[in-house]
């Protein structure tokens, strides 16, 4: 970084750092227990206004029991949304749904001036009040999904819940509403109540393979493998799918190899084991586990309220299960499943594989599953305590020669990268978690996770940095030359 731009880094830093409006954020107490921590720009006695992720997020003043004003310190402030997150759906079985894109525009009826109209919503249950008629009923369904979609889309997935869960007083047999609230309780990891929705619906749309879908998704998430398989089957009956039976097929032959592990749970995690293959290794791996957790609380300044699946394999079991490439040595797909063998003991390999792992469940939660897979595995090789030292010169060369992929072409996921260039893309995702950290600070890279929740555009985050991507590719190998570099 030249010293000129560094200085101008360094005042705007500075600046940020003591602009009372900066230093202390405030606290939005919601009235379904759970809270959002940010910067309140403006409210009134409709709606509460407030920053996240460089932008402004508008809710309903019907959801807000009480504002508390500079409440924490901005920089030691946990997630915007300190509830519940969304352990990773990608690989769980889910029906499509737009509830993640909301209409806007004249295409809406509740959405306003980039905000939602509770002005709007409070008229559709006045209408429906004094007129319960099919098109009052369809019209505040209507209304209440494109409110909770907006919502989504800007990554206050929780305060869509409670608008489903009010649209639902008025219209309980409505299944748009019943899909659109169990799709977000299941990516929101609130099973339990996701399944007590559903049952009932299951007995009033019995031809439903929606409903069926998420059931078994919510019954897989609980580990509760038997009732997932019965439910996934009956989906299948009723509408063939790809990935459903990819899912049932994996949940079967989970089933089959959970049958002879032991279980042990601690605190935080629900741990499953092959005992002939690591014996007497439970406990140690449930000790280690939780000293990760105590770990990454503090750096990530966030806590997982949600009970966190571990299971160890044989490594045949492993391969089995996940058909992941030979080079993966552990796999997180909202369970963290590990391949050991013969281990008596918590081998220093395996306690920075379980901080690698558990470093995945910690970003996926905070982010609701919107991290780009570099920075999400740059910043779990930090946590294990890995270093670019291994990499050294040759990642010196190759990154001032430009010969690896690009920042923006490692958002997506590694496991379709060619076996030769895995290595690489982990050194430079480490490189550029690296280079953030000891720039910026972890205070930096926590808030980059708390505003990816609201913004799944990471370019734009790094404009908060005065950086492009082209720039941080720049300064990441001119980092990386002075360290290395010959």
């Amino acid at each position: 970084m030249a010293p000129a731009r560094r200085l101008i880094l360094f005042c705007a830093l500075l600046a940020i750092a003591i602009t009372p409006s900066r230093l202390l954020a405030d606290v939005i107490y919601l009235k379904n227990g759970h809270n959002i921590i940010a910067k309140v720009l403006s409210e009134d006695t409709k709606q509460v206004v407030y920053e996240s992720g460089g932008g402004e997020i508008t809710i309903p003043r019907s959801l807000v029991d009480h504002i508390e004003k500079g409440a924490v310190p901005s920089d030691e402030a946990p997630p915007v949304q300190s509830s519940k997150r969304s352990i990773p759906a990608s690989d769980l079985p889910l029906p499509s749904s737009n509830i993640e894109e909301p209409a806007t525009g004249a295409e809406s009826q509740v959405i306003a001036q980039n905000g939602v109209d509770q002005a709007r919503l409070d008229a559709l249950d006045r209408e429906m009040l004094k007129s319960p008629t099919a098109e009052n009923r369809h019209r505040l369904t209507q209304g209440y999904h494109e409110a909770a979609a907006f919502l989504t889309k800007q990554g206050n997935p929780e305060a869509a819940i409670d608008l489903y869960r009010h649209a639902l007083k008025f219209s309980p047999d409505d299944l748009g509403l019943a899909l659109g609230f169990s799709y977000l309780m299941i990516k929101q990891t609130h099973y339990n109540e996701a399944i007590l929705t559903l049952l009932p619906a299951a007995n009033e749309f019995p031809k439903s393979p929606d409903i069926p879908m998420l059931l078994g998704s919510a019954y897989y998430s609980l580990d509760n493998l038997d009732r997932a398989i019965e439910e996934w089957k009956r989906a299948l009956s009723l509408q063939d799918s790809q990935l459903l039976r990819e899912a049932l097929a994996k949940a079967e032959k989970e089933r089959d190899a959970g049958s002879s592990l032991e279980e042990i749970q601690s605190i935080h995690f629900l741990l499953r084991y092959d005992g002939s293959e690591a014996k007497g290794l439970g406990e140690k791996v449930l000790d280690t586990l939780e000293s990760a957790f105590r770990d990454l609380q503090l750096d990530l300044d966030y806590s997982p309220r949600e009970t966190i699946v571990v299971l160890l394999y044989s490594k045949d079991t492993f391969r089995d299960i996940t058909r992941s490439p030979n080079w993966v040595g552990a796999l997180n797909d909202g369970k963290i499943r590990v391949p050991v063998s013969g281990l008596s003991g918590v081998t220093p390999d395996l306690t920075r594989l379980l901080r690698h792992e558990l470093t995945h469940s910690f970003v996926h939660l905070i982010t609701l599953d919107r991290c780009p897979v570099w920075f999400n595995e740059g910043l779990a090789q930090i946590e294990e305590g890995a270093s670019t030292a291994r990499y050294g010169t040759q990642l010196a060369r190759e990154l001032a020669s430009g010969q690896l992929p690009s920042y923006k072409e490692l958002e997506g996921s590694f496991m379709n990268l060619p076996t030769d260039q895995v290595i690489p893309a982990y050194a430079k995702s480490l490189a550029g978690l690296e280079y953030l950290r000891e720039t910026y600070g972890m205070a930096v890279i926590r808030q980059l996770l708390r505003n990816m929740a609201g913004n799944s555009d990471f370019s734009t985050l790094l404009q908060d940095l005065r950086l492009t991507y082209p720039t941080f590719e720049t300064e990441v190998a001119a980092y990386i030359e002075k360290k290395y570099g010959s």
